[in-house]
C-alpha cells in the first residue's frame, strides 16, 4: 500500500474518532452497571494542561519509622517548617480550647491510670493506619504504652497486633444491617460488639452446653515499640443471660479465672499482665455476653485508640445507644476526641445544599460527642483530596470542596477545631501528585493513603497540633507567678 494511502487512512480514522469524542455525552452512556466514556480529544487539546501540584515539601517530611527508639522524650516537630495549609483552625482563632486536654496530657506520666485520646474515622484508619503514628507521637511525648481498645473481630488485620479468634465469634456493627434485627443499639465505643453464641431468646438457651469463645492477641515486631508495652488488660462486656467465666493468661502461664453472674450491666474486668509475647482471653458459658472490646494499655501516660468504621460518615453516632457509650467513655477517661470523617459522604453529594446539610448534621453529632465525653476538646479532620477519572486524566471529585467548607463551618460553629486535610495535602488535584510520588503516597484508587502517605498525613497533623500545644505551654510558663 502506498504511503499516501496509509496517511490518508490514519487521518480519516483520527477525524472520525475526534468527531465521536465531540458528540459523545460528557458523562458517558450508561448500559446496565457499565458506563461507556469517550474522551474529547479536541477539547483537551484546546484547554491548558493541568498544572501538577507541587508536594515536594511533603515528600521531604521526616517521618518516624516503627522499630526505632521508643525512649520517652519530646517527639520531634519542626516549628520552623511550613507546609501551606497544614494548620488547625480554632473557634475564634483561639487554641485555648485545648487547655483542658493539655493539662491532662502534661499530668499523664504521673497519673494513676492512663488517659485516652479517641481517634474515630472511616476506612482511612482501618488496620490502625494513621492512628498508630499519632499514638507513637503522643506516647513519646507524654508517656504511656499499649494500643487501647481492640475488637475481638475486625474487618481486616491490624498493623499493631495479630488477632487469632476462634471461629465461633460473630461481629455485630452499627454499619451493618442485621437480619433478624437486634432490637437494640448497644454497640459501645467501637461501634461494634462480638458474641461467641448465637442471639436467641432466653428460653432457648441450653444451660447444659457450655461454649467457649477464645482470642489470642500476639505482639508484633512491625509495630511502634511503645504500642507493645502494656501492663494492663481491660475487657468490656455486658448483657450475658447466664453466668460466664473469663480467663486471661500470658504466654504459657497459668491463666487467671474470674466468675461473673448473669446481668445486663457493663462489666470491666481488669487484669495485670507482665512481660509477654501473647495474651489468651477466653470466655466460657452457655450464653455469650456482648463483648465491646479489649483495651491493652499502660497504667499511666496516654493511649490513643483506633476506632475505625468502614463506610462511616460520622453521623452513625445517632444509631448508638448513649448510656453504654457514656459509661465506656467515662471508664476510659477520654481527654481529647479526634474525628476524621467526610470522605464517604462526598460521592453521595449532588449539590451545595447536600453538602451544607451533611456539615450541619455532623456538627450536631459533635455536640453529642462532647456531651458524652464531659465537654472534652474535639478536633475534626476533614476529607482528603479524592479524584475521579476525567477523560484520560484525574480530577478532584465534584462537591468535595463544598463538603470541606461545610464541615469546617459547622465544626467551628459547634465548638470544635478543624484540620483542613484537603488544604494540607496541597488542595485541588493534589491527590494525583500523592499517587504519582515515588514511592506512592496514595493508592491507585485515588482515595486512600498508602502506608507512606498515612505517615505523612499523621505527621502534618501532629506538627500542627504539637506546635499549638507548645505555644500554650510557653504562654502558661510566661504568665506563671
Amino acid at each position: 500500500m502506498r504511503p499516501v494511502v496509509v496517511l490518508l487512512f490514519v487521518v480519516f480514522v483520527l477525524a472520525v474518532l475526534a468527531l465521536i469524542g465531540r458528540i459523545f455525552p460528557s458523562d458517558g452512556i450508561r448500559i446496565g452497571a457499565v458506563t461507556l466514556e469517550f474522551p474529547d480529544a479536541l477539547a483537551r487539546m484546546a484547554s491548558p494542561a493541568d498544572k501538577k501540584v507541587d508536594i515536594s515539601a511533603i515528600i521531604a517530611l521526616k517521618v518516624d519509622s516503627a522499630g526505632l527508639s521508643d525512649t520517652l522524650g519530646i517527639a520531634a516537630v519542626d516549628a520552623t517548617r511550613t507546609i501551606p495549609g497544614a494548620r488547625i483552625i480554632y473557634p475564634a482563632n483561639d487554641p485555648g480550647m485545648l487547655r483542658p486536654a493539655l493539662a491532662a496530657l502534661n499530668a499523664a506520666a504521673t497519673s494513676p491510670h492512663a488517659v485516652h485520646v479517641l481517634h474515630y474515622g472511616d476506612s482511612q484508619l482501618e488496620g490502625d493506619r494513621i492512628t498508630s503514628y499519632l499514638r507513637n507521637k503522643f506516647q513519646l511525648r507524654w508517656g504511656g504504652g499499649g494500643m487501647g481498645l481492640l475488637p475481638i473481630i475486625d474487618v481486616g488485620p491490624s498493623f499493631s497486633v495479630d488477632r487469632e479468634p476462634t471461629e465461633n465469634w460473630e461481629r455485630f456493627s452499627v454499619m451493618e444491617h442485621h437480619d433478624p434485627p437486634l432490637g437494640h443499639q448497644r454497640y459501645g465505643a467501637l461501634w461494634s460488639f462480638c458474641r461467641f453464641t448465637p442471639v436467641v431468646a432466653d428460653s432457648l438457651i441450653n444451660d447444659s452446653v457450655l461454649q467457649e469463645g477464645r482470642i489470642v492477641l500476639r505482639k508484633v515486631g512491625r509495630a511502634y515499640g511503645r504500642s507493645q508495652r502494656y501492663t494492663r488488660c481491660r475487657v468490656f462486656f455486658a448483657h450475658n443471660h447466664r453466668p460466664v467465666t473469663l480467663s486471661v493468661g500470658a504466654d504459657d502461664a497459668v491463666p487467671e479465672n474470674r466468675e461473673f453472674s448473669a446481668g445486663d450491666m457493663l462489666r470491666i474486668a481488669e487484669f495485670n499482665v507482665n512481660a509477654h509475647a501473647s495474651l489468651d482471653v477466653t470466655f466460657t458459658g452457655s450464653d455469650s455476653p456482648e463483648v465491646y472490646g479489649i483495651s491493652l494499655e499502660s497504667t499511666s501516660g496516654v493511649v490513643v485508640d483506633n476506632l475505625a468504621a468502614r463506610g462511616a460518615g460520622g453521623t452513625e453516632l445517632r444509631n448508638v445507644e448513649k448510656t453504654l457509650l457514656k459509661a465506656m467513655y467515662t471508664a476510659l477517661d477520654v481527654e481529647l476526641l479526634i474525628l476524621q470523617f467526610g470522605g464517604n459522604a462526598v460521592p453521595h453529594i449532588e449539590s451545595a445544599q447536600d453538602a451544607e446539610e451533611y456539615g450541619a448534621w455532623l456538627g450536631s453529632q459533635i455536640v453529642t460527642w462532647r456531651t458524652l465525653c464531659g465537654g472534652v476538646p474535639v478536633i475534626l479532620i476533614g476529607p482528603s483530596d479524592m479524584s475521579i477519572k476525567d477523560g484520560t486524566g484525574w480530577t478532584t471529585r465534584p462537591w468535595l470542596e463544598e463538603v470541606n467548607a461545610a464541615l469546617k463551618k459547622h465544626a467551628l460553629a459547634n465548638g470544635a477545631a478543624y484540620f483542613d486535610l484537603f488544604a494540607a495535602m496541597g488542595g485541588r488535584n493534589s491527590m494525583v501528585s500523592w499517587v504519582e510520588a515515588d514511592p506512592p503516597l496514595a493508592a491507585p484508587d485515588y482515595t486512600h493513603f498508602s502506608p507512606q502517605g498515612a505517615s505523612r498525613m499523621a505527621e502534618l497533623f501532629c506538627e500542627a497540633l504539637f506546635n499549638d500545644l507548645d505555644g500554650l505551654n510557653e504562654h502558661a510558663a510566661a504568665h506563671a507567678d
